[in-house]
């Protein structure tokens, strides 16, 4: 029977199954470990009692779930059940946006398949060509039955992707899939795993900005008839968003695709906010320890002000929902695709260094405002309904068929084909 998730026991999994030759030997735990793990444990208490946006912790009990931590630290055996001690106690808030990034993660393990939800439903949407995962029977369209023990869901998944990217990366994964055909298919599917050398804090902060998900959407710049189709992948330098909006600007339509886009600079959002409104735009409210914050995009008179239709799916997260709702509230465009992540929080990543001779840097990612929009409701787990759900089918993942975007195009006076759109992005 299917499990729901729990943090010590995802630590567990794949502990009975045979590894790789290459995989790295579980690490006893020596006196100095258990030092280390003590450290990272109470600063972690420190930074969420000095900077967590909710001084109540939002009901937990902080003094009770860390001394509870203690005495299992005390307890532990591994280096990975001190981290996973941790990451359970942060875990525990039930916020997207405040994790505990651990130390030393010299293993990667490339699964080569990335599962997503579409609706509530988990199938895999991509595959690596020559991967183990390829090479097993996985393909795009098919439905995620079983994920080692457990079944994804919308409310699991961005869990189960932290810890098997952060806490334990997997080197085998047991992967029950139903076909589109209704035909199930049960593998063990081999990780590539890369053994690199002690990581220093750079390396830290470059992995946290590549996201938390498996792979970051890709940047597209299409201009189709009348309609400029701009895929954003993520919010990151302002000034990539002028250069992308100066070229919309020579085109009727847009079709802002938001797919797959998880967030990222808030200057950026604002950025691209402010292109597409002539008036300035109240956005919402940061409520944090200081007080609330208002969050407004200046209007420009150059503004795109033509006909807009925002793609999203259920990965579209943080800014990419905020611009969303935006369009919504001010009724600039039309939202097309699947409800987003409700992942929408401000925070701020505080790193650490503990050691000597051999530092160990880690770090906290914290929740250090709420935010609110301009209505006053909070997309946190809630995300955005779109005006118009679109779901692609399992076998238009499979046969690589974009329904939505050929349906924007079609909305705005274009002409595309759910097979020509999906080649659009290759």
């Amino acid at each position: 029977m299917l499990k729901a998730l729990s943090v010590l026991v995802i630590l567990t999994l794949a502990a009975d199954r045979q590894t790789p030759q290459n995989a790295p030997p579980t690490r006893t735990l020596s006196g100095m470990d258990r030092g280390v793990g003590m450290t990272m444990l109470r600063q972690v208490k420190a930074d969420l009692k000095d900077h967590y946006y909710d001084k109540s912790l939002r009901g937990l009990d902080l003094d009770a779930v860390f001394d509870e931590g203690e005495r299992r630290m005390k307890a532990a055996t591994t280096v990975s059940e001190t981290v996973a001690i941790i990451a359970d106690i942060v875990m525990r808030l039930n916020d997207t946006h405040t994790i505990f990034i651990p130390p030393d993660r010299k293993t990667r393990a490339v699964y080569g398949w990335q599962p997503s939800m579409v609706g509530n439903v988990p199938y895999v949407v991509r595959v690596v060509p020559g991967s183990d995962a390829e090479k097993k029977g996985l393909a795009p369209g098919d439905r995620v039955v079983a994920w080692n023990r457990f079944e994804p869901t919308r409310e699991n998944l961005h869990q189960i992707y932290y810890l098997y990217r952060f806490v334990r990366p997997q080197a085998i994964q047991h992967v029950v899939v139903r076909k589109p055909d209704g035909a199930e298919l049960a593998v063990d599917v081999e990780s590539k795993l890369e053994v690199r050398e002690r990581m220093d804090l750079s390396d830290l902060l470059e992995e946290i900005q590549n996201g938390a998900a498996m792979g970051l959407a890709e940047n597209h710049e299409i201009a189709v008839g009348d309609t400029f189709v701009w895929r954003y992948g993520a919010f990151f330098d302002p000034k990539d968003v002028d250069r992308v909006m100066k070229k919309v600007k020579k085109s009727k339509n847009l079709v802002l695709d938001l797919r797959g886009n998880g967030g990222g600079s808030v200057e950026a959002m604002r950025t691209l906010i402010g292109h597409l409104f002539e008036r300035d735009v109240q956005i919402g409210v940061e409520r944090s320890r200081g007080g609330d914050k208002e969050m407004r995009a200046k209007g420009r008179s150059d503004a795109f002000t033509g006909p807009l239709t925002v793609l999203v799916d259920s990965d579209s997260g943080s800014a990419a929902e905020i611009v969303a709702r935006v369009i919504q509230i001010e009724k600039r465009g039309k939202v097309v695709g699947d409800r987003t992540a409700g992942a929408v929080m401000a925070a701020r990543l505080f790193p650490h260094a503990v050691g000597l001779d051999a530092i160990t840097f880690f770090a906290t990612m914290i929740t250090v405002g709420d935010v609110r929009m301009s209505d006053g409701t909070s997309l946190e787990h809630a995300g955005v309904v779109p005006d118009e759900i679109m779901l692609p089918k399992a076998t238009d993942l499979a046969t690589k068929r974009d329904p939505a975007l050929a349906h924007a195009i079609l909305g705005l006076g274009g002409w595309m084909t759910p097979e020509d759109a999906g080649r659009l992005y290759k």
